[in-house]
């Protein structure tokens, strides 16, 4: 069956042209019939009709689609395909300049506000700081996030006291949603310096060779030891041994001087015995030993500065409250003036003692003053049973 288009009249199969307008006849279509809402009621309207049959409305011609394929058709796109491919192309361009120009909005937008960085520290409680600007400080589990960091390069210095500063590098790129940055910091270490008189003297630091001072200089520096506390031995042959501790919390320098050992001889005087004796007792102020210094005390002394009867375990508080305010002694006698009684076994002692304490944050405690000691000769050992003060000559504290 064929058909005329403009006369919308059937003609037989074998008929070319319309009897009616003369026109090129064509086939009808063999699809199925498209069928579309009318946009007044709704009722479905076919693509030929001119009026819906609901309710008489004209039917726009934009709803009506061809049925009917001509016999023959020009070479290439018909005009409407080429308005329709037209369309489209114009459609996508708009599109992709949308997506690039949001795309670079959103580029710059991200690059503008950035991203949070968190900072994981150990130990915690540390300072963050980022491209010179303090950030804040790590909680106790040494976790800090930051506000927003732009894209581009960046510095992280990280601070605590005691440790090594921490610095590094690091980058925030357009593909980030975040970092994380890790940061273990190492306890800073401190050297120390010991000048003993006399020179090559042996330094134990915590009962481990160092070496010895050098003979020229009388110095030692020791390698880098952790902050804190450590025990400082420095001795040499036909001296008394020096000790103390140390609490490490800068560069530190010692200045260590040595007695000479007691010589000790079975026909030796008492004036030689008592006098080693009492060097044995500063020394052991000097190396800071609160046991070693009190094996000098009786355990009743006859007069303890304005008191009389007192025990022992009284200049061992005194002695220990001094020893854990101060980190440093130094102690010198001089002007030594031993007076023995009739049975050689009691000696009263004049002397000039110098002292320089010094501890933490600057405190010290220096002066020279006239003492008086009373020693009494005890299972075979000279031991203090007197100490008080005649003259104070200065203090400073």
């Amino acid at each position: 069956m064929k058909y005329c288009e403009p006369c919308q009249l059937d003609h037989p199969d074998e008929g070319a042209f319309c009897k009616s307008c003369g026109k090129l006849l064509v086939e009808k279509s063999t699809g199925a019939v498209q069928l579309d809402p009318c946009p007044v009621c709704g009722a479905l309207v076919q693509d030929n009709w001119k009026f819906c049959k609901q309710c008489g409305h004209a039917v726009e011609s934009t709803l009506v689609r061809p049925r009917y394929a001509a016999i023959a058709q020009p070479a290439g796109d018909s005009e409407f395909r080429k308005a329709r491919r037209k369309k489209i192309g114009v459609g996508v361009a708009a599109t992709l300049i949308i997506l690039i120009v949001a795309t670079a909005a959103a580029a710059a937008g991200w690059y503008a506000l950035g991203i949070p960085v968190t900072v994981q520290t150990d130990p915690g409680a540390s300072k963050v700081v980022i491209d010179g600007q303090e950030v804040g400080v790590t909680n106790e589990y040494g976790s800090l996030t930051t506000s927003r960091i732009r894209a581009g390069d960046h510095s992280l210095t990280v601070i605590r006291e005691g440790y090594d500063e921490w610095k590094q590098s690091f980058n925030v790129s357009f593909t980030d949603w975040a970092r994380h940055l890790n940061v273990k910091l190492n306890l800073t270490r401190f050297k120390l310096t010991v000048s003993s008189s006399p020179a090559g003297s042996e330094v134990l630091i915590d009962n481990t060779s160092m070496g010895s001072t050098s003979e020229a200089t009388g110095t030692l520096e020791t390698s880098p030891l952790a902050p804190g506390e450590h025990t400082v031995v420095v001795r040499r042959d036909g001296y008394r041994d020096w000790k103390q501790t140390v609490t490490l919390k800068q560069d530190q320098k010692l200045d260590v001087y040595l007695s000479s050992a007691p010589v000790y001889e079975s026909d030796s005087s008492p004036d030689l015995e008592v006098r080693n004796a009492l060097e044995g007792w500063a020394q052991s102020t000097r190396n800071r030993d609160l046991d070693s210094h009190m094996r000098y005390y009786a355990d009743t002394l006859d007069y303890y500065y304005n008191l009389t009867q007192v025990p022992s375990s009284r200049i061992r508080d005194d002695r220990s409250r001094a020893f854990e305010k101060f980190n440093y002694f130094d102690v010198r006698l001089s002007n030594i003036n031993v007076q023995l009684d009739s049975t050689g076994h009691r000696a009263t002692v004049l002397l000039d003692k110098t002292f320089d304490f010094r501890g933490d944050n600057n405190a010290f405690y220096n002066g020279s003053v006239h003492d008086q000691l009373t020693l009494t000769k005890l299972g075979g050992g000279w031991l203090i049973t007197g100490e008080k003060e005649l003259k104070v000559y200065y203090v400073n504290k």
